[in-house]
């Protein structure tokens, strides 16, 4: 008959080996025969390496009460709590359950705020309140861990034979607290964080939005738009295309307003989910209206309020604002499809009349077929995107006669400014 101590160092070397199944049934027997805190703590690791969460749970309880002190017990209480109450925690569940569940873990570990689960579990409940928009608890949240304990690497993973990084818990952490900030518009706070996160990741866009904006509301303008100009070469979303537009009509310049407000419509288009964009085309129906052009102000306006009330979304006062000024009643429009079109005509001519136009032929397609490059009838060569084309794509062969507008761009090899060939159309022959 093995006796308890060689029994104990041999659950203790499979354990330390990595062999957890062959390690959890003797750590189960000698949890049963001896009561004592450090087996029943092997045995609760072992479970939780073996993925048996709801057994290390209760090992754990049972082993914790023991011992209230005992930090090992709690580090696998914490694992198991979290991988069975908060991991997979649904969006739509109750808030008040999620912060019972993350509070446990908290008190767990307040003397280890170096505990991966509760730095998880933290990120979950920053992730969880934002989602729900409890910018507020967002940020009470974030008080419960030091970022700088977080790990600091991306996650490196395959999906579908692609590659693809995930952000590092540390990144996540600044990502979800500047953003909190940016939502409740302590631009001071925004601002502070968002200059620490670019510390650690000096070329992500958003902390460099962040910042920007942060500056802009600041008082500083003119920097925070220039700025903003550099970061929409790199990254052309409609939402930066806004950030640009709000300040320059915070400075009262309506018309550089207009113009940044249509390139965001203008990306905008192709997106999924136009409801979360209202605001988009409400600035774009306040600017028109500051320009007096009151009937594409008007169009914008019940766009806007069509996307929301298809949503579900009560109505806010800025849009009843507005159409007060506008002397309209706010009425959905049931083809916001066909609306969308309407409006994409006029962002089209609004913006493709202020810029150059030229003519030439496609020069070559790039091997992934998303991009390619046209010459000019000057012999410029100007990068284009697949997208940017307006026709059958089938015909983008390399020789098509096209007629087409330049903008500028940016150049992620060279990492400098460039131009761009955008809202190209072939020219019929004959």
């Amino acid at each position: 008959m093995i006796d308890i101590k060689e029994k104990r160092d041999k659950a203790s070397s499979l354990r330390k080996q990595k062999y957890f199944q062959d390690a959890r049934p003797l750590f189960e027997s000698l949890w049963e025969e001896t009561n004592d805190k450090w087996d029943g703590w092997g045995l609760a690791y072992c479970l939780c390496k073996c993925k048996k969460y709801d057994e290390a749970l209760a090992i754990s309880k049972d082993c914790y009460q023991l011992d209230h002190d005992f930090e090992p017990i709690k580090g696998t209480y914490s694992w198991s709590a979290y991988m069975l109450k908060i991991k997979d925690y649904e969006n739509d569940d109750n808030y008040d359950t999620l912060k019972s569940y993350g509070n446990g873990i908290l008190k767990l570990t307040e003397t280890n705020h170096e505990d991966v689960f509760r730095q998880l579990t933290v990120l979950k409940l920053m992730d969880f309140c934002g989602k729900k928009g409890m910018w507020a608890a967002v940020v009470s949240w974030s008080d419960k861990i030091n970022p700088n304990v977080l790990n600091e690497k991306p996650f490196q993973m395959k999906k579908n034979g692609k590659n693809i990084t995930i952000p590092s818990n540390r990144e996540k952490y600044f990502l979800k607290i500047t953003k909190a900030y940016e939502k409740l518009e302590n631009w001071v706070k925004c601002l502070e964080l968002s200059c620490d996160a670019l510390v650690h990741f000096p070329d992500e866009i958003w902390f460099k939005r962040r910042k920007a904006i942060s500056e802009g509301h600041d008082g500083d303008l003119e920097k925070a738009i220039e700025d903003l100009i550099k970061i929409s070469l790199i990254k052309s979303d409609w939402f930066i295309y806004r950030d640009i537009a709000v300040l320059y009509a915070k400075n009262g310049n309506y018309d550089k307003a207009l113009d940044f407000i249509i390139d965001g419509c203008l990306v905008s288009i192709n997106q999924p989910d136009p409801g979360f964009r209202w605001e988009l085309y409400y600035d774009a129906a306040l600017f028109l209206q500051k320009k007096d052009d009151i009937q594409m102000s008007e169009k914008h306006l019940l766009l806007s309020y069509s996307l929301r009330n298809n949503e579900g979304w009560k109505t806010p006062e800025v849009l009843s604002k507005l159409a007060n000024v506008l002397n309209i009643s706010l009425i959905s429009v049931e083809d916001t499809k066909g609306l969308f079109k309407e409006l994409k005509s006029f962002w089209e001519t609004h913006k493709f009349s202020k810029l150059p136009k030229h003519k030439g032929k496609i020069k070559a397609m790039l091997p992934n077929g998303k991009a390619g490059f046209i010459t000019s009838e000057n012999s410029e060569d100007f990068y284009f995107k697949v997208f940017s084309f307006n026709g059958n794509r089938n015909r983008l062969v390399t020789g098509l006669k096209v007629g087409f507008y330049v903008q500028e761009s940016f150049d992620r090899v060279r990492k400098e400014k460039s131009f761009q060939a955008v809202n190209i159309s072939p020219i019929k022959v004959g």
